[in-house]
């Protein structure tokens, strides 16, 4: 089976290529030591050193070093490095850019730098779109109550969309339990909620890099849509005979039918997960 790797240029993540074409680039220049690779079933990005090189290549800074050496540091894994890996980690640590000489620790920093200037968190996802847990979540789409730039993470979206749809079924049960003072209730509910669900819906489908216009045209679709088709219906007299009620009925149901596939595709966006680092929309 063809192996597909990945490598980072400093911008987005470059592949796929087969091992091949990775060892041609190696051999070019193209791809150096420190260079971050990566392919499926990785935990992270490492370097290319792990990965491709025994020696040190044609042209690079790194002394040469006996190679019988092991560089089994006393109270180091290097966790199967190659000695180049951790020839480059002794280097690093004499420049004073690592405190120690494990070539893991030359790998960490290295994916912790490139994370860095993709704006990625801990967490794999972008900083400014972070998971969340339930209460956080609610605090951020209250106080991001009508903002509909940004990005919104998984978790902070579903988890306030689940706060919505508790919302409402208390709502409904004091409508039900009070009748005019919980139809009250329920109505308060219902405005408190709209825009900030609205504008997170708009924000999570940014996080994925698709426009929020995916939202406004569903709500085009539904709601204007549905009431011109009424309108249509009213003013035809269509429904007053049973051809032309007939007619109305399978016009309705393809107006049905497209709801509801935009719906599915709505949410499927909206359980994708977001871009890896920045996208165009934050």
């Amino acid at each position: 089976m063809v192996q597909n790797w990945y490598y980072a240029d400093g911008q987005a993540p470059n592949g796929p290529h087969t091992c091949e074409q990775i060892e041609d680039m190696i051999r070019a220049g193209r791809i150096k030591p420190e260079t971050l690779v990566w392919q499926e079933g990785m935990a992270g990005w490492e370097p290319a050193a792990d990965q491709f090189f025994t020696a040190p290549p044609e042209g690079s800074d790194v002394p040469e070093t006996d190679p019988s050496q092991s560089f089994s540091h006393p109270g180091v894994d290097h966790g199967g490095t190659t000695n180049f890996a951790a020839r480059v980690a002794q280097r690093h640590q004499t420049e004073g850019k690592l405190s120690t000489n494990d070539p893991r620790a030359y790998a960490d920093a290295s994916i912790e730098t490139e994370r860095a200037k993709r704006g990625i968190g801990p967490d794999g996802l972008y900083v400014d779109a972070p998971s969340r847990g339930p209460i956080e979540a609610v605090k951020v789409c209250f106080r991001k109550y009508a903002t509909f730039k940004g990005r919104a993470s998984r978790s902070e979206y579903w988890w306030f969309i689940l706060f919505v749809a508790i919302a409402s079924v208390i709502g409904e049960i004091a409508q039900g339990a009070m009748g005019s003072d919980g139809a009250a209730i329920n109505g308060v509910i219902a405005i408190a909620t709209f825009m900030p669900s609205l504008s997170a819906q708009v924000r999570r489908i940014h996080d994925i890099n698709r426009s929020g216009w995916w939202v406004g045209c569903y709500w085009l679709l539904s709601s204007v849509g549905g009431a011109y088709m009424g309108h249509i219906a009213w003013q035809s007299g269509a429904m007053e005979t049973a051809s032309g009620g007939t007619a109305m009925m399978a016009l309705l149901s393809l107006w049905g039918i497209a709801v509801l596939a935009y719906s599915l595709t709505l949410l499927i966006f909206t359980v994708r997960r977001g871009t890896y680092g920045r996208n165009d929309y934050g």
